[in-house]
């Protein structure tokens, strides 16, 4: 059996089209995570007499997870109650699940995706611990289960087709989401870079450089739009360089890729993104094991 080791963030990025004509009825798309089809689905419907507004919303889905123990959950027949959260937030949701803890100390999803409320959590882990060898289930040992606190927030801004990021960068962050590294947006007066954690605590540090303009009709290249820079920086006055664009006429597309690769070479080197680990003297059965 393979275990995927359970990361502390996830976050995934997307966008819908809405639009409305002159008739008075609405149409949105799916999730769209390429900002191509964003912009053909724009000029799509920008071609027709009947469209009356198109209105273009980033969606930005952020998923936090942390290791909680019985006695923190909500009350017998309590509601789960949502932190605090920051403005901007479009839709919150706030669940627990079971995780199993590994060898290594990482921890990977165990039973239900989605557990409401504390009495649900009560209930699973009494089913797993009286009834599973019953059942035509999964055999675990109750001792390496813990308890997720899961937060999902959803945040959502109205934006130009000006605002969309290119194919190049929703690529990297596709790629980055794929191989389970989280991504942090950080936003100076210099520009906006993304921030890779990393899971021996050390980080990478993703911007753009300057470019030229592009020559109408030509390929756009590296030189058109600027090209990538990317460092590792181990918080100890260490910093190496991961990848610079260099100017030789390769595409957009041809330098994004090479970055990629480059920064995830460096993120397995480093042990990948960083993993939900478990909390030693916070055993799960606490409380509960003597009552099964």
């Amino acid at each position: 059996m393979i275990f995927f080791p359970l990361s502390p963030e996830q976050r995934t990025v997307y966008w819908t089209v809405t639009v409305r004509d002159t008739y008075g009825s609405m149409h949105r798309t799916t999730a769209l995570h390429s900002t191509s089809a964003v912009r053909q689905q724009h000029d799509f419907w920008s071609a027709k007499q009947s469209t009356a507004q198109i209105e273009l919303t980033e969606h930005t889905l952020l998923q936090a997870r942390t290791v909680t123990a019985f006695e923190d959950l909500p009350g017998a027949g309590e509601p789960t109650p949502l932190p605090g959260l920051p403005a901007g937030v479009q839709e919150a949701k706030r669940f627990f699940k079971f995780a199993r803890a590994l060898e290594d100390g990482s921890l990977t999803g165990f039973g239900p995706a989605v557990l409401p409320t504390g009495d649900d959590v009560r209930h699973f882990y009494e089913w797993t611990a009286k009834y599973q060898e019953r059942a035509q289930v999964e055999r675990v040992d109750v001792s390496t289960l813990r308890i997720l606190d899961i937060t999902l927030t959803h945040y959502t801004r109205e934006v130009q087709l000006a605002d969309l990021p290119d194919d190049d960068v929703t690529s990297l962050v596709g790629h980055l989401e794929s191989e389970g590294l989280y991504w942090v947006p950080v936003h100076e007066d210099a520009g906006t870079y993304l921030r890779v954690p990393l899971a021996d605590g050390s980080q990478m540090t993703i911007s753009r450089t300057a470019g030229d303009e592009q020559v109408p009709g030509s390929r756009p290249t590296v030189d058109d739009r600027g090209g990538w820079f990317a460092v590792w920086d181990d918080f100890n006055g260490v910093s190496v360089e991961v990848y610079r664009s260099a100017r030789q006429g390769l595409t957009r597309a041809a330098d994004t890729a090479a970055l990629t690769a480059s920064v995830l070479d460096c993120a397995r080197t480093h042990g990948g993104g960083p993993v939900l680990r478990d909390e030693p003297g916070q055993p799960l059965t606490r409380g509960l094991a003597q009552g099964s």
